[in-house]
């Protein structure tokens, strides 16, 4: 069987009699360390007999900048060979080592388990495998030479001293050091002084986990705060592995279990990975070649580098015209698929306003930034992983390099009259129970390839708009509240009472169709966020003043 995997090592260096220095008590009297150091490994373009994986660097990539949002020192390696993985492992642990220094080792890439009967000492054992490695069964002995096992991993934050160590696998992953886990977990646990080895993976060993991870996008999610699951500002290796194990059991139809467990004495393994998931000024990013004898290369990035040349500069966006009106926000309880917050239905009023013919792209983006945030990659695609404050920065620079047009996001009222055009059932063009013409309009289709698709490439709906009903989600104005009790009948944005979630709207394409469903593009569907949180299925549109003219 084919293996993923993804791989971190989360330490917390609180040794010593230096322990009360590299710890600063909060309100809850949780750890908060000083510094905070990551090891990014990514391995895709193997070259030995192994498939190769085309979103392994791509999401380690993703993970280094969610890590460097939230002040982490990140260094990365992409495609490594044996010897490379091995000197970095033993030698990177070992550099930062310091008691008020906490360390993440992330691994993205081949995982293989060697069974008994291939080992002389009938022992089983997890690997991880670099991109020179050969298949165990056409050469064990050259794959045994360049894979590294979980018990080096192991072995190479023990012997750094590290206090708390948590281990990520975004597998089916089995083996010697993983015996004896379970799917026990407290949302809050332990003294931060105490060790802890630990341990989370993405299913049972019998469960096959895509390329295309959902382990991964609930990963990345979670580092954006949305496992804080008591709301007390931090997040425990125990609230991640709760959180992992219901998103990813739910998102993944009941195919794939994370598990949970300690590594080691229980006794002398009793306390918890703490950390802030809030972002923090982005820090500084090192790559690393896969060249051994480059060691640590000095070439320091920012989480989004930026010319120092850059000028901003209006881009060329269209917009369309959208007509005054009324409309009644939400879907009818009758309506089939529809969700309870999609209710009671209200009569709004909505004036005249310009919205962007289509989702912004990449290069519109990068034309007023300077950087693309994107999880996959072209200038015709929806820009992605922008989170709704990101989006407000962006709006702020282009009203002030093309003043008096008065750019903003849409108001939820506003994104779900524009969607409609008129309509009232549960798609512009019909109910469409079937969901037979959907494909016409939207890339949230059966063999949606899970990835973004050019902006405008399916039919508009009746009002020009393009992709309102699937490429990705769109932020709008308001804050998210459960119903429309108190939802302004003028189609203004509900800002008051404030919430912790944003609103955005319209279908994705990213989630493959198993988990994605069609109902989800109906024209009354919402979802909500975080406005810290980004996420490679949501992007935005624009509207503007409806006098200024078309384009």
């Amino acid at each position: 069987m084919i293996f993923r995997i993804i791989l971190a090592i989360v330490a917390f260096s609180l040794s010593g009699g230096g322990a009360e220095e590299a710890r600063a008590a909060d309100k809850d009297g949780l750890a908060v360390l000083d510094k905070s150091y990551a090891l990014v490994i990514g391995a895709g373009d193997y070259n030995n007999g192994w498939q190769r994986l085309p979103h392994a660097v791509g999401d380690a990539e993703s993970v280094a900048e969610a890590l460097q949002r939230r002040g982490f020192v990140v260094d990365t390696v992409f495609n490594p060979t044996g010897a490379v993985l091995r000197n970095i492992l033993e030698k990177g642990v070992n550099r930062t080592g310091n008691a008020a220094d906490r360390l993440i080792i992330y691994f993205a890439g081949h995982g293989e388990t060697v069974s008994e009967q291939d080992k002389d000492d009938g022992e089983e054992l997890g690997y991880i495998v670099p991109v020179d490695a050969p298949k165990p069964a056409r050469d064990m002995i050259g794959f045994l030479d360049r894979a590294v096992s979980m018990r080096s991993i192991v072995d190479a934050a023990g012997n750094a001293d590290f206090r708390h160590v948590l281990l990520l696998f975004d597998c089916c992953f089995s083996g010697a050091i993983l015996s004896g886990g379970g799917n026990e977990a407290a949302i809050n646990g332990g003294n931060p002084a105490q060790p802890a080895l630990q341990f989370i993976t993405a299913g049972g060993r019998d469960e096959e986990v895509p390329d295309r991870s959902i382990f991964t996008y609930c990963l990345l999610q979670a580092l954006d705060g949305d496992a804080d699951l008591n709301g007390d500002g931090c997040m425990t290796a125990s609230e991640l592995s709760v959180y992992l194990h219901d998103n990813v059991v739910r998102r993944s139809r009941d195919t794939l279990h994370p598990l949970y467990g300690r590594i080691g004495d229980p006794h002398d393994n009793r306390s918890e990975l703490t950390f802030r998931p809030e972002p923090l000024i982005p820090s500084t990013h090192k790559q690393i070649t896969d060249d051994p004898k480059s060691g640590y290369i000095s070439t320091d990035l920012t989480v989004y580098r930026v010319d120092s040349g850059f000028e901003p500069r209006i881009p060329d966006i269209e917009f369309t015209y959208i007509p005054a009106g009324s409309f009644q926000i939400g879907s009818p309880y009758s309506e089939a698929g529809r969700d309870d917050d999609e209710g009671p239905q209200q009569s709004i009023r909505i004036r005249a306003f310009r919205m962007q013919t289509t989702e912004l792209t990449q290069l519109q983006w990068k034309q007023v930034m300077g950087y693309n945030p994107s999880f996959f990659k072209g200038d015709s695609l929806p820009v992605e992983q922008v989170s709704w404050n990101q989006v407000q920065e962006f709006i702020g620079r282009l009203n002030a390099i093309d003043p008096g047009k008065g750019y903003r996001l849409p108001s939820e009222a506003e994104w779900e009259y524009a969607c409609r055009a008129g309509s009232s059932t549960r798609f512009p063009w019909g109910d469409d129970p079937h969901y037979y013409a959907l494909g016409m309009f939207s890339w949230t289709d059966v063999g949606t390839t899970g990835d973004t698709h050019p902006v405008g490439r399916k039919l508009p709906n009746a009002w020009g708009l393009y992709d309102m009903h699937g490429n990705v989600f769109e932020w709008c104005r308001d804050w998210y509240h459960d119903s429309y009790d108190k939802t302004p009948t003028d189609g203004s944005a509900l800002e008051s009472p404030v919430g912790s979630q944003r609103v955005y709207r319209g279908g994705g394409s990213v989630i493959p169709s198993w988990e994605y469903d069609a109902r989800r593009c109906r024209s009354a569907y919402r979802c909500r966020g975080r406005p810290t949180s980004r996420y490679y299925d949501v992007g935005f549109r624009l509207v503007k003043n409806p006098r200024q003219p078309s384009g």
